[in-house]
């Protein structure tokens, strides 16, 4: 027990940190956008683009393991989406919002800087592939949302996928991984100097965007809709977790490493995203605030119990 406490106390104290520093107005407003800034365009891509050129692209090949996930989150999405039709009474864009915290995990803030803390760059593979998947997730979240709207016909339609497709394109996370994944395919190693700065910048990484989802979560609140953002809560740090545990574990065959890494991405809070995304399409704002605010808060109560009951992993 102690070593689990040991491995999952320290994330969560520099997430409240984080938080602490936000509530106090160590940081302010900017301040925190500048943190996120830094993560986004320099930390977590230099940590991302060093480890997939530095990995073999031969063993990350895991389509089962894509599958399997993949598979746990459209069925979240879609029983998330139901459920707030059915007993929420939610409109269109509300329930695809309801569904979209339901399945979508804080990966970039928590769950690659968890993996990588637990079980090395080892962990650092599986998180950033699901990361990458996510680009599905959000294209077609994206185009539900838009296609609530009703704007315009078939042409608006494409113009959608356009502007997801170049916004995706634009990302400096993805921009990282796919640079990554293409320099490993000419089997150059990286040139020490290269390395060095890349490692040396990367490992302030995992921890700022520790820090910052801290502090990026004092600006959010408890504020009503507590139904609907607790069945978010309960569906993605419960629901979530036993279902990919089901189909990483029982169904596919997967490594058990890689097995944990997916049943433990899946376990990670309400993505910050999903707030993103309810206030631009003023959606169920108040119940995806809330319900990231209460998952992340009781987030390392259930991690450390789910790693009670997974295989232990050397590392």
């Amino acid at each position: 027990m102690s070593a689990i406490l040991n491995s999952v106390v320290p994330l969560f104290a520099v997430i409240f940190l984080g938080y602490f520093a936000g509530r106090a107005r160590f940081l302010e407003v900017q301040g925190i956008r500048g943190l996120t800034a830094f993560i986004f365009n320099f930390g977590l891509p230099a940590l991302l683009f060093r480890l997939m050129a530095r990995t073999d692209v031969g063993e990350i090949a895991e389509w089962s393991f894509l599958l399997a996930y993949f598979s746990t989150e459209v069925l979240m999405f879609l029983a998330g989406a139901l459920v707030g039709g059915l007993l929420f009474d939610l409109r269109f864009a509300e329930r695809v919002i309801h569904g979209f915290g339901c399945a979508f995990s804080n990966g970039v803030l928590l769950g690659l800087p968890m993996l990588l803390w637990l079980y090395g760059e080892e962990g650092g593979v599986p998180a950033l592939l699901l990361i990458t998947l996510n680009v599905i997730t959000f294209s077609a979240v994206t185009m539900l949302l838009e296609l609530a709207e009703r704007r315009g016909g078939g042409h608006g339609r494409a113009r959608i996928v356009g502007d997801t497709l170049r916004s995706v394109a634009r990302n400096p996370i993805i921009m990282a991984t796919a640079g990554g994944f293409l320099y490993g395919l000419t089997g150059l190693g990286l040139p020490e100097v290269v390395d060095k700065t890349l490692g040396f910048l990367g490992q302030a990484g995992a921890p700022v965007a520790l820090f910052a989802l801290g502090a990026t979560l004092s600006l959010r609140r408890i504020a009503g809709s507590l139904t609907p953002a607790g069945f978010m809560v309960a569906a993605k740090l419960f629901v979530h977790p036993l279902l990919a545990f089901v189909l990483l574990f029982g169904v596919f065959e997967i490594s058990p490493l890689w097995a944990n890494a997916g049943v433990l991405f899946a376990a990670c809070p309400v993505g910050l995203n999903v707030f993103i995304f309810a206030q631009h399409y003023e959606a169920a704002v108040e119940a995806a605030s809330s319900a990231i605010l209460i998952s992340t808060a009781l987030a390392m109560i259930t991690i450390a119990a789910l790693l009670l009951l997974l295989p232990p992993i050397p590392t």
